[in-house]
């Protein structure tokens, strides 16, 4: 776990560009830190592996205080990936990935293996990339090569600062897939700015929604800060398009499904979809209520009291610490 305590950073001049933020991290979540430009995202990011130093605040990782702990020893149990990769131009996308392995002092054959593991990971088949170099690859696969050095050494923690935030929307929504594909597999504890909501949203098993000097104003999943927004500044940072956000990332609510005799003998929903596609599926149909399945199982018909429902049923958000 992470746990931010108190922390601020003051730089001379007397920009306060974290105040007294205090935040708590679970591991193996993905923590969105998201919010205007300038609010502190970046800096609070920086932090965390002491690339910045706090001026006051502890920082934990797993109970130990990173003050104490060497610098550069605590950036290798970190991946660390940027927007623009910071990739090494004159080192193949094979040694760029071996970068961290190498640094730990592993053997050659590990090394090469973990590269070949990393590269199919992220989908980049070792045989036609590992001897490439970064100007011979497109944005998309240079950020893929990015996550592949981050993840060299098997790091608990993932610090993601804008990560597909240079490359165009298509490749950026394929990118996030890649990402959540790989974080259901991996379990990392990632902490991940952006400016986006709508890729906080994707993303996040957590948001961290922050106001200038790094204030959260709200701190929870998503379906509970779209369906419960704290204030006014986080519905205006939302938009207009809330409640449809919050339709795609809400799932049914089983205790509010109907029970009907004999199952309508219709399309059917899948027990695990969201409300966005229950409700696609009914207006598509042109039908009042669905059936909804569970591999095979009848659970009940989803209408609109079950939509209704299932939207009351979101818990209460959390006050902001």
């Amino acid at each position: 776990m992470i746990a931010l305590e108190s922390v601020s950073k003051l730089y001379p001049g007397g920009t306060n560009a974290v105040h007294g933020l205090s935040l708590e991290i679970e591991a193996g979540e993905t923590c969105v830190l998201v919010g205007p430009s300038g609010c502190g995202k970046s800096t609070t990011l920086r932090m965390i592996n002491r690339l910045i130093e706090p001026s006051s605040g502890r920082i934990l990782v797993d109970g130990e205080d990173t003050s104490r702990v060497d610098p550069v020893v605590l950036r290798l149990k970190m991946g660390y990936v940027i927007q623009r990769t910071g990739l090494f131009p004159h080192q193949t996308v094979g040694e760029n990935v071996a970068t961290v392995p190498k640094l730990w002092g592993w053997g050659r054959a590990r090394v090469k293996q973990r590269v070949e593991e990393l590269l199919t990971l992220v989908g980049l088949p070792p045989a036609e990339y590992r001897d490439r170099y970064p100007h011979q690859l497109s944005g998309g696969q240079q950020q893929r090569v990015g996550f592949a050095r981050a993840l060299g050494a098997d790091p608990p923690i993932l610090l993601m600062d804008e990560p597909f935030g240079a490359v165009d929307r298509i490749t950026r929504e394929r990118l996030q897939n890649e990402f959540l594909r790989i974080q259901r597999t991996l379990q990392k504890t990632v902490v991940f700015v952006t400016h986006d909501i709508d890729e906080a949203i994707r993303v996040g098993d957590r948001i961290a929604l922050l106001n200038f000097g790094a204030k959260v104003e709200q701190y929870d999943t998503p379906a509970v800060i779209l369906g419960r927004p704290a204030g006014d500044f986080v519905s205006g940072f939302l938009g207009h398009e809330r409640v449809l956000k919050l339709l795609a990332v809400t799932r049914i609510e089983h205790s509010t499904l109907r029970h009907s005799a004999k199952p309508a003998e219709a399309t059917e929903i899948s027990g695990d979809s969201s409300l966005a596609d229950a409700l696609a599926a009914l207006l598509e149909t042109g039908r009042d209520s669905l059936p909804v399945y569970d591999d095979g199982r009848y659970l009940g018909d989803f209408d609109a009291h079950s939509l209704q429902e299932s939207l009351r049923a979101l818990p209460a958000a959390e006050a902001a610490p």
